[in-house]
């Protein structure tokens, strides 16, 4: 779809006189859209703060992306002694609270509806030892060996794998089969590629053979066919991935990690198991999964398999906080310090090192992953924890 088209909806759905049809051409365009494209489209638009609806009906991921291309971020102050500080509060009073400011030196406000008073969120000036946030890009590993680097610049035929082309297009890896049933029945050979992410990566979006859709956070990778065959579609997982699973009832899919199976039919849901990390964790968004690690356990949307020294169910997890990644959050809901480090140490590519004890301390709020390292830390320097940089090394002192 073009730019201009893609506007017109945008502008339309603002003024809130979209009809049906131009309704639902705007939402497929924005669920394949990513957070780059989005806001650039976003950015051409022509939308008047005071005219816009408060759209109470507004899906909850779009609300968040116009949030954070608005940056209409509040600070709060600290909460209690135990020291847990609530890092942002998202405006919840749709796509009229909020009109970004840009000073001169370089200062991000925002004006609030009721009180018309800019507040100050966070200096824009970096510091200059400091790391920028992580890009979409990736490696994909073919089943020959050979390696392609995946970024912007990539477009077109990427590769031919048996009858199976590579494509990137429209930001998205596309794994196309052959249409030929005879070609499909002599496809014997099962080839498989790999997609791999570093530190400070989320790869593109990939569609699978099938048209299951999955995306890497930084430091994980998938293992996958090139093209499905037999009664089972099974890919194999490590770090962080979320998958959006085509239905196929007489195939089921399998998603294999370190320590846990996650069988579906069609649904979505999120897998994080880092290494690192205490526990592996499987969250469903919509559908219905199984999750086996030793024991069995079925998962009903809104909850989480934990796995770690047996599988645990939490029936109310925060989904919201889970697949905020996928969105370009950081979501940060009472955790520790070392859980806020593990996941900036993935996404800015930085060492960690404590000098001295480990400061316990606990943060809540949501901060945007395009920030650089130093403006995440000035807001975390506000809970009595001193950072600075050096080289490829955040150190932390109480």
């Amino acid at each position: 779809m073009e730019d201009k088209k893609i506007i017109a909806l945008m502008e339309g759905y603002a003024a809130g006189n979209l009809s049906e049809e131009d309704a639902a051409a705007f939402f497929q365009w924005y669920s394949q859209a990513g957070l780059e494209e989005f806001r650039r489209i976003f950015s051409q638009c022509r939308l008047q703060p005071d005219s816009l609806p408060g759209s109470p009906d507004m899906p909850e991921d779009l609300r968040t992306r116009l949030e954070q291309s608005i940056q209409a971020y509040e600070v709060q102050e600290q909460e209690d002694i135990t020291h847990s500080i609530p890092l942002f509060r998202r405006f919840r009073l749709g796509w009229a609270a909020a009109v970004l400011l840009l000073t001169g030196v370089g200062a991000y406000y925002f004006m609030r509806t009721r009180s018309h008073s800019p507040v100050m969120i966070v200096n824009n000036h970096p510091l200059s030892n400091d790391a920028a946030p992580g890009t979409t890009k990736a490696v994909l590993t073919l089943a020959d060996g050979r390696h392609i680097t995946l970024d912007s610049a990539q477009f077109g035929e990427l590769a031919v794998q048996g009858k199976t082309s590579v494509m990137h297009k429209n930001g998205t890896i596309s794994y196309i089969g052959s249409k030929d049933p005879i070609e499909k029945i002599a496809t014997t050979d099962v080839l498989y590629n790999t997609l791999t992410t570093g530190r400070g990566e989320q790869s593109p979006p990939l569609t699978l053979a099938d048209g299951t859709r999955v995306w890497l956070n930084a430091l994980s990778s998938i293992r996958f066919p090139v093209a499905f065959s037999g009664n089972i579609r099974q890919v194999e997982v490590t770090g962080e991935a979320f998958f959006d699973i085509a239905k196929d009832q007489e195939k089921p899919f399998h998603v294999t990690s370190k320590d846990m199976i996650v069988e579906v039919l069609g649904t979505q849901f999120n897998i994080n198991c880092y290494p690192d990390e205490p526990d592996s964790r499987t969250t469903l968004v919509e559908g219905r999964v199984k999750v086996i690690a030793g024991q069995e356990l079925v998962l009903e949307p809104g909850q989480q398999a934990s796995v770690h020294a047996g599988i645990h169910l939490v029936k109310d997890a925060d989904v919201d906080q889970v697949v905020a990644w996928k969105t370009g959050l950081f979501n940060f809901d009472h955790a520790d310090l070392q859980t806020v480090l593990r996941q900036l140490s993935r996404w800015y590519d930085i060492d960690v090192k404590f000098e001295g004890p480990v400061p316990v301390r606990s943060f809540h709020g949501k901060i945007t992953r395009d920030l650089n390292l130093s403006q995440v830390i000035r807001l975390l320097q506000d809970v009595k924890v001193k950072f600075r940089i050096e080289g490829k090394s955040l150190i932390i002192t109480p």
